[in-house]
This record gives C-alpha cells, sequence and structure tokens, in this order.
C-alpha cells in the first residue's frame, strides 16, 4: 500500500499532538503536584508513536516509544520529577518535532543518540517495563489484540443527586480513574463540571489494564457516587453538538475565495445592468443570484476562519525558554483565544506576534533583583491577548515591566538624525515612528535575541501589509502594550466608495466611523494643522482631493466627510462625493516606486472600471 498521500494528514495530526504536548508539559513545570498533564502528555506520545510506526517512520516510533517509557515510569511514580527530568522532556518534544518533520518530507535522518541515551539513563531499570510494545512490533500490534494491551471502555458515572459540590465530586472520580489509564473524551467537559447546573452525569473513555472492578472502587472512592457503569462505545456528543469535519487543504479553500470573488464582480455587474434596464424579470433574477452569492461569500469566509489560539499555542514555549536564556522569570497569560481570524491572515500574524513578545522578554520585563529594587513582584507578566472589535480583530502584546525612556530614544534617535532636533517630548505615535524605523535599536549590544533593529519594524511592516494598524502604550515603570489592529478578512470587504475630482475611491467599512456635512465654520487648527470640531471633538482633516491631486473639476458647494477611526485615533477625510457601499474585492500588490503610502490595494468595481483602495491607517 502506497502510504505517502497520508503523509499530510500524518504530519497535521502530530503537529496538533505536540503543540498539546507543548502545552502540557509547560502546565505540568508549574504544577510538578498535577496528574493529568502525565496521563495527556503519554495520550499524545502514544498517538504519535502508533501513527509513526504504522507509516513505516522508524526513527520517529522509536523516539516516542523512549519517551513514553519515560512518561509510563513517571506515571507510575517510580522515578520522581524534577528540572532535569522537565529539561529532557522538553529536548524529547523538540526531537520529535523535527523528526516528524523530517520524516513527512521523505528524508527522516538518523536518530539522536545522545538524546537516546539520556532517556535511557533517565528510565534506568524501568526501560524494560512489562507490557509495554517494542517499537520494532508497533506496526504488527496495530494489525492484532495482544492480551496484555490496555483495553479502552466507555463508563458512564452519577454522582448522588443530594451530594454537596457534585462538581468536585465528579472531578476527583475522573482523578481517581486516571491513576489506572489513560482517560479522553470526558463529557461534560471539566469547566462544565463545575458549574451550578452540573446534573451529576458524566462520562468519558478510559484506556486501561485495570480490570472493572478495580476501575469501578478508584470512581467510587471519590464518595458520593451514585452508579458506575460500563458501555460498548465510548460517549459521543449530544445531538446538538455534533459536527461532522473534514480536513481540507487550504490552497483548495484559497481557490474557492478567489472564484467567489469573481462571483462577487459578476454580481455587482449584474445589478448594474437590471438596474439600468427595464426588465423585471432580469432584475428578479439580479436579485435572487445577488442572495446566493452573498450567502456563498459568507460560507466560505466563515469555513476559512480561525481560532487564534492556533497561533498563540506557540508562544507559552517560546517565553519559557526565553526566560531562562535571559535569567528572568516570566508569566506569560493568554486571552481571547476563541476569537477567530481568516487562515491567510492568521498565518501571517505569527511573525509580528513573535517579534513583539520577544522584545517584551528581553527589553521590557527586568531581571527579578531590579523589579524587587523597583517594588514589584520577582516575576514579570506578558499577556497576549485578542479581542473582537466591529469588523476587525485587536490583538494586545503587554508587559509591566520598565516600560520605555522616552528620554533615551529621544536623544538616541537625535544622534542617529531619525529625529528633529527641536523635538522636545514624544507622544505614542511619534514614538512608534522613531523605534519602528529600519536598523533602529535600544540595545547596547547584540544577542540571541534582540540588538538588530528589525522586531518593531518587522511587526509594523507585516501588520501594515495586512491592512492593518500598529499601536504603542508606555508608560515609564509601569510597561508597554503594543496594539495590532487587522481586519477579519482581506479577500471580500464591505466599502465607502468616494469621488475626488472625478475619480472614485473605496474605503473600508471597518474603519469609518460615521459621516458628515464639511461645514466650513467648523473648521479650527490643531497643532498648526487644519482639523474640524464635530460634536465638541477636534478632528484633523485629510483632504482627498488635494492628497491625490485631482483638481480637474470645481470644488463642489457641498461636500461629505468620512471620519475615519483607527483605535483611539480619528480623521476627518472630506471627499466631493459619496457613491454608496459595495461589497469589493480587494487586490493587494506590490506598489511601484513612487506610489502613495495611502493606497491599500485595488479593486474593480460593479461597472467593471478600477478604483484604488484607501489604508486608513496611513491617513491618519
Amino acid at each position: 500500500m502506497d502510504i505517502s498521500k497520508y503523509a499530510a494528514l500524518f504530519l497535521a495530526e502530530s503537529r496538533e499532538h505536540l503543540s498539546t504536548c507543548n502545552q502540557l508539559l509547560l502546565r505540568w513545570e508549574r504544577e510538578p503536584a498535577a496528574t493529568e498533564p502525565v496521563s495527556g502528555l503519554f495520550r499524545s506520545i502514544h498517538t504519535i508513536k502508533g501513527m509513526g510506526a504504522t507509516m513505516g517512520f522508524t526513527g520517529v516510533a522509536e523516539l516516542a516509544h523512549r519517551t513514553e517509557s519515560l512518561l509510563d515510569a513517571l506515571r507510575q511514580n517510580l522515578i520522581g520529577t524534577d528540572a532535569g527530568t522537565f529539561e529532557l522532556l522538553f529536548r524529547a518534544v523538540d526531537a520529535l518535532g523535527r523528526a516528524v518533520e523530517e520524516a513527512a518530507a521523505g528524508r527522516e535522518g538518523p536518530s539522536d543518540m545522545a538524546l537516546a541515551a539520556a532517556l535511557e539513563r533517565a528510565i534506568g531499570e524501568q526501560a524494560g517495563v512489562p507490557g509495554d510494545p517494542s517499537p520494532a512490533s508497533e506496526a504488527a500490534a496495530h494489525r492484532r489484540r495482544s492480551t496484555d494491551v490496555p483495553r479502552a471502555r466507555a463508563v458512564q458515572v452519577t454522582i448522588r443527586a443530594d451530594a454537596v459540590m457534585r462538581g468536585a465530586r465528579a472531578i476527583l472520580a475522573v482523578r481517581r480513574a486516571e491513576v489506572l489509564g489513560v482517560i479522553a473524551g470526558l463529557r461534560p467537559s471539566f469547566v462544565q463540571l463545575e458549574r451550578e447546573e452540573f446534573d451529576g452525569r458524566f462520562g468519558f473513555r478510559i484506556e486501561s489494564r485495570a480490570s472493572e472492578e478495580e476501575l469501578v472502587a478508584a470512581i467510587r472512592s471519590a464518595g458520593e457516587v451514585d452508579s458506575v457503569r460500563f458501555e460498548e462505545a465510548a460517549p459521543t456528543d449530544t445531538p446538538g453538538e455534533r459536527h461532522r469535519q473534514i480536513r481540507v487543504d487550504l490552497a483548495r479553500l484559497d481557490r474557492l475565495m478567489k472564484q467567489v470573488g469573481e462571483l462577487v464582480v459578476a454580481k455587482n455587474r449584474l445589478g448594474v445592468m437590471a438596474a439600468g434596464g427595464d426588465d423585471p424579470a432580469l432584475t428578479e433574477l439580479s436579485d435572487r443570484i445577488g442572495r446566493l452569492v452573498s450567502g456563498m461569500q459568507g460560507e466560505v469566509i466563515a469555513s476559512r476562519m480561525t481560532p487564534v489560539g492556533e497561533v498563540f499555542e506557540r508562544f507559552p514555549r517560546l517565553v519559557r525558554d526565553l526566560s531562562r536564556d535571559l535569567g528572568k522569570r516570566i508569566r506569560f497569560d493568554v486571552e481571547g483565544e476563541e476569537i477567530e481570524l481568516d487562515r491567510s491572515i492568521l498565518d501571517e500574524i505569527g511573525d509580528p506576534l513573535l517579534h513583539l513578545i520577544r522584545n517584551a522578554a528581553d527589553h521590557g520585563i527586568e531581571p527579578p533583583e531590579a523589579r524587587v529594587r523597583a517594588g514589584k513582584p520577582p516575576e514579570g507578566r506578558i499577556l497576549l491577548a485578542a479581542t473582537r472589535d466591529r469588523n476587525s480583530v485587536t490583538l494586545r502584546v503587554a508587559d509591566d515591566g520598565r516600560g520605555i525612556d522616552r528620554a533615551a530614544i529621544l536623544a538616541k534617535a537625535r544622534r542617529e538624525g531619525q529625529a528633529d532636533a527641536a523635538s522636545e517630548t514624544l507622544s505614542d505615535d511619534l514614538l512608534l515612528r522613531v523605534i519602528a524605523r529600519p536598523g533602529f535599536s535600544t540595545a547596547e549590544a547584540v544577542s540571541g535575541v534582540s540588538g538588530r533593529g528589525v522586531g518593531v519594524d518587522v511587526a509594523m511592516t507585516r501588520v501594515r501589509a495586512l491592512g492593518g494598524t500598529l499601536e504603542i502604550r508606555s508608560e515609564a515603570g509601569k510597561g508597554t502594550t503594543f496594539v495590532i489592529r487587522v481586519p477579519l478578512t482581506l479577500a471580500i470587504v464591505r466599502a465607502l466608495l468616494a469621488d475626488a475630482g472625478g475619480e472614485r475611491y473605496a474605503v473600508p467599512l471597518a474603519y469609518v466611523a460615521e459621516t458628515v456635512e464639511f461645514d466650513p465654520r467648523a473648521i479650527t487648527a490643531l497643532r498648526s494643522r487644519e482639523a474640524l470640531v464635530v460634536r465638541e471633538q477636534v478632528i484633523p482633516t485629510v483632504h482627498l482631493r488635494d492628497l491625490v491631486a485631482n483638481g480637474r473639476r470645481p470644488v463642489p458647494a457641498r461636500r461629505p466627510t468620512v471620519i475615519l477611526e483607527v483605535g483611539e485615533r480619528r480623521t476627518a477625510l472630506v471627499v466631493d462625493a459619496l457613491l454608496g457601499q459595495q461589497d469589493i474585492v480587494v487586490a493587494p500588490f506590490d506598489a511601484p516606486r513612487g506610489m502613495p503610502p495611502y493606497v491599500g490595494g485595488a479593486t474593480i468595481l460593479a461597472d467593471g472600471a478600477p478604483a484604488l483602495v484607501l489604508d486608513a491607517a496611513a491617513l491618519l
């Protein structure tokens, strides 16, 4: 059987298990007394071993087997856990990740003999635990049953109706059962078990060599257990929670999105033709096609939406390693992992977040002794959070470190000619412009973490390429926060069409706060710049006609103004006319030399004419 076609599936599933391993190891390192991380680790490593053996990837199976043997000895308390053990497990997971990548690419390399020897030494005499299948026969073990292979059983448990704290009893029962085997498929989840509405009934699947009598005794030892029963199949989701899922190649979704984009353009063109004619049947057909295409557009976009947690989950391990390299104590917290972004944006946002987190660890968080002298706890904190804001997603990287020394930044910027000698203070906007310049760095020496002046520069460039914005807030002695705002999707967006000098431009609605009439009587000045007073708020203005140098037509007597809002900043964009709203397909392009920074892309309008898409952030 040709198994090469399954390599992509093997790689995808192995990556998921390895990500889980890193998360569980981090949790176990923080809570050495916890028991569930080792069971989860054992389950994930065992799965990788089985898949590797089935695929014929001997190196993967061998390394997974040795790691699994160490975990089995730890699970049975045959050896103890210490800092060295955790470091060895991290090394093993990293090596397993490399082995998986190499094997899936068809270039499986030699085993890491030093790591293999270290694992064997850690296991000691427990390396040959009876009943643990050797990797050489793992493929065969997947094709036949053996008497010493753990049995998989589904367990249904009911806590007494009159029990106090039913959720706590249920969790304790799961913990007791976990000592005897590997548990999966807990329903309801641990979070739901702790809720007041939990009725005392729960189920799970367990793989264990223990007898049913031993399992019942372990579960009942939690107390207040009314019944324990075993079933043939593992518990499944309730009918309302069941979803059939398949893996789809992202390239296929990309092609589908492009085709839907072409449909949107055709739909808009058909709508213009129907509106300009006098055929009721054509109008009805245009409306129906419009509804169908809009529904298809929504479904395709929804199919590409992915939780940001898929990117966030790579950073806890990064911060853990950085804290050790830098000699610092850092706690890394994550919020909003469930917020969803288009897959194409999610794939690109990882690098900016990586650079900002590394900067926070190196420049932001102080060494423990310095934090204590400043009256802070010795452990610093970095927060990575995601929130949904209308048609965009906000990502924050915040630390409680030393903050940015604006005076030092200003002095260095002056020395390097990157700031005006007359500047006395640095606002947040000017501060970001300075530190985001290529090559700018406050590090005294180049290290493995920073010092080459590429961190904020790379983050700014990548975020702007995604049609997003980057902001900074910093307070000396209290910390720094970087705020990234990106659209939910780049492919198809709702836009406001505006006219300036006879040319049409598209402004993404995600950044349009409101529209008002331009009133010359409300003009004032803000730091030597024209501004407009809108409901007692002074907003700087940008005249699109002047910006694009298009004055071939006379200025109309009445001019609408589009209030653009990006984060906490606003700009009043004065145009000649507003032409309505339209779904547009944005075509990003590599800007030719001399292209103004406020151009964020191009699109084809409903009448077939091209139009430039304005970058709201560049107009602020």
